[in-house]
């Protein structure tokens, strides 16, 4: 038997530490898009993970702003049946935001949601597929997910929005 997701010996700190770590051995190298991984914190407590990321080479293409971050967050409340998190690329040059929220707001919209916010204003929100997994397999996919969703993003009279296509 095959189990994907141990979440019972899974902290939200363990976590987050194991994915600073994954990210912050790419920031030597000079050839990863990673240029620098730290933790956000409130109150002492680790609570989440960001990176700054040089968007040309994480997309391995040209691109009209030079710098990223990339924010991510992981909790595990007892009293849900499923994971929180929100993973999110965040331009401040274009003042945008892409990112999946897997919690408590917009329930309306199902476990997970895609949000695209721009100019202080959500642009876009839609229902996104629920991972069921580690979470640092989610991890893993919405990074994927990520690169599509980026390819994707088109202006259209200055507001920007991504094809729903692109989101599943």
């Amino acid at each position: 038997m095959l189990f994907l997701a141990n979440r019972a010996n899974l902290d939200s700190r363990r976590l987050l530490t194991r994915i600073h770590n994954r990210l912050q051995t790419q920031v030597d190298s000079e050839t990863t898009p990673i240029k620098q991984v730290w933790y956000h914190t409130a109150a002492g407590n680790k609570i989440g993970v960001r990176a700054t990321v040089d968007p040309a080479r994480f997309l391995d293409r040209e691109y009209p702003c030079s710098e990223a971050e990339l924010q991510v967050s992981f909790d595990f409340p007892r009293d849900l049946d499923y994971d929180c998190y929100r993973i999110q690329w965040v331009e401040r040059e274009r003042d945008l935001m892409v990112g999946w929220h897997q919690d408590e707001t917009h329930m309306d919209l199902g476990l997970c949601h895609f949000q695209l916010d721009h100019d202080d204003a959500t642009a876009q929100r839609v229902t996104a597929t629920y991972l069921d997994s580690h979470p640092l397999n989610v991890f893993d996919t919405r990074i994927d997910d990520l690169i599509a969703v980026l390819d994707a993003l088109e202006w259209i009279e200055g507001t920007p929005t991504v094809d729903d296509d692109a989101l599943e």
